[in-house]
């Protein structure tokens, strides 16, 4: 790898209002280095890319820039540099989207393979992509990596584990503003993160039994000095003196060394390096017997379903399929094949069969289940039927702290929502949950959270997603939808 800077910061602080965001003394990016940047909502992997780019100056320090850049933006602004007419054909063929260069009207992943197109047609030094599989199905998603392979160097958020570990070569940890760095992809910094973790619990463990020996030694060594103050009580005051002006050493001599031992013993203990009590994840789960669940083997199937849309676009075509009490489904298909259509179908109960008991959960995209005058907690409880602690220690696994628990909704950051949504969903009256994307919008700590709840989870669920990590995490069956067919394929 060459060693050329291609930038430089250098004793950085950035906030907004009274909150610091990111404070780090040294951050060197080379050329031929594709870094994943990786973070919680919030953190300021955003606001770190926008720094590098010039489009934010920092409060203190530095950013030097030895190269041409681009900056590919989650959320569709035009790429500084690029216009309409910048995508050559060649990219365009690569991704897909040649026929689609100049209509008007484009799906979300054919806008999200354009815009791609256009970057990689600038051929600049330096790439950073903030979220650039938003939209993209499976297809998009490999035809994204196969690129990135090639890009000489890349500065990359992204929730799609599998591209991070195709592509990176260092992951930067954003926590608490500063910057930690690992080299190799995104597995290698978890293992890292995980042999981490074990540490801090050895050696909380460690100082937990020393400091119970120093106490225990401590009141001993004090219990002895005050015995030995005292005269014992089948003496007279009289013997007491005869017998410690016989001895070589006073009693109040012994009581004194006794006294400093003690002392030494607490000046360790207060000199020792205190160890915190790493976090760990509550285990209580709600009683899902409360949803009163269906009973049935077979619990959502459809037979030779056809459906169309009104202008005639057909979706369906004597299709079938079934899902059983307790799957977790994938389904998957490229964009356009009916994914979100059959969610719905099976939400309204439409040409699909769905047992009486099933009840269906399914966050809408605009989120209109949440109350934004309420307070989080206030807007689990309000669809809750399990108890506050259960709900709070639900929100606690979905990352939410308990100052979020607090905040009214209306000032939550769209990540933030997302989790509340999923938190209600446990917490509801929902034995089936039917979720398009869920993992759409989410870092990658609140995917992993995400994870762990819905492999506990003892009800039927069905989602739609591009992401083979989250499936193959997940999933105990995949349904691929095709050329207006259902069929069930091999787990990813």
């Amino acid at each position: 790898m060459s060693e050329r800077n291609y930038i430089t910061a250098e004793n950085i602080i950035v906030g907004f209002g009274e909150q610091e965001v990111l404070h780090f003394d040294s951050l060197r990016i080379h050329e031929g280095e594709k870094i994943g940047l990786v973070g919680a909502n919030g953190a300021g992997k955003t606001t770190l890319l926008r720094l590098i780019a010039g489009e934010l100056a920092p409060d203190k320090g530095r950013v030097a820039r030895n190269c041409e850049l681009l900056f590919f933006r989650q959320f569709g602004e035009e790429e500084a540099g690029t216009s309409g007419a910048d995508a050559d054909g060649r990219h365009l063929s690569l991704l897909g989207v040649r026929d689609r260069a100049f209509r008007e009207h484009v799906s979300g992943g054919e806008e999200t393979r354009l815009r791609l197109a256009k970057v990689f047609s600038a051929e600049r030094p330096l790439l950073m992509l903030d979220e650039p599989t938003s939209h993209l199905d499976s297809e998009g998603i490999k035809l994204l990596t196969e690129k990135l392979l090639r890009v000489p160097t890349l500065l990359l958020i992204s929730h799609n584990r599998a591209l991070m570990n195709a592509v990176c070569t260092r992951i930067i940890a954003i926590e608490d503003g500063a910057l930690k760095s690992v080299d190799g992809n995104y597995d290698d910094y978890l293992r890292l993160k995980e042999a981490a973790t074990e540490r801090a619990w050895a050696e909380y463990e460690q100082y937990n039994t020393e400091m119970k020996r120093l106490k225990s030694a401590y009141r001993e060594k004090k219990d002895q000095a005050r015995r030995m103050e005292k005269k014992p009580r089948h003496l007279s005051s009289s013997e007491a003196k005869a017998i410690a002006f016989g001895s070589k050493r006073k009693p109040e001599d012994k009581a004194r060394s006794k006294e400093k031992a003690a002392r030494n013993i607490l000046m360790r203990m207060e000199h020792m390096e205190v160890k915190e009590k790493p976090k760990e994840e509550a285990r209580i789960r709600p009683d899902f017997r409360l949803t009163d669940p269906p009973e049935n083997r077979i619990v959502i199937s459809a037979e030779h379903l056809s459906f169309a849309y009104p202008d005639g676009t057909e979706i369906f075509r004597d299709a079938s399929f079934q899902i059983g009490r307790g799957e977790r489904v994938a389904i998957t298909g490229k964009n356009g094949a009916g994914k979100t259509t059959l969610l719905h179908l099976i939400r309204d109960r439409e040409g699909v069969y769905v047992v009486p008991k099933a009840k269906i959960g399914y966050i809408e995209q605009n989120l209109s289940q949440l109350n934004p005058e309420k307070t989080v907690l206030e807007n689990m409880m309000a669809h809750s039927i399990q108890r506050e602690d259960i709900a709070r220690m639900i929100l606690s696994r979905m990352l939410l702290s308990a100052r979020d628990m607090q905040k009214s909704v209306g000032v939550l950051s769209g990540g933030e929502r997302i989790k509340l949504s999923f938190a209600m969903l446990f917490v509801s009256d929902i034995n089936v949950i039917a979720l398009d994307e869920p993992t759409n919008f989410l870092d990658l700590p609140s995917i992993e959270a995400l994870e762990n709840m819905f492999r506990e989870y003892e009800g039927t669920m069905l989602f739609v997603s591009h992401d083979e990590t989250f499936i193959r995490r997940i999933a105990t069956r995949v349904l691929h939808v095709e050329d207006g067919g259902i069929r069930e394929t091999a787990a990813i």
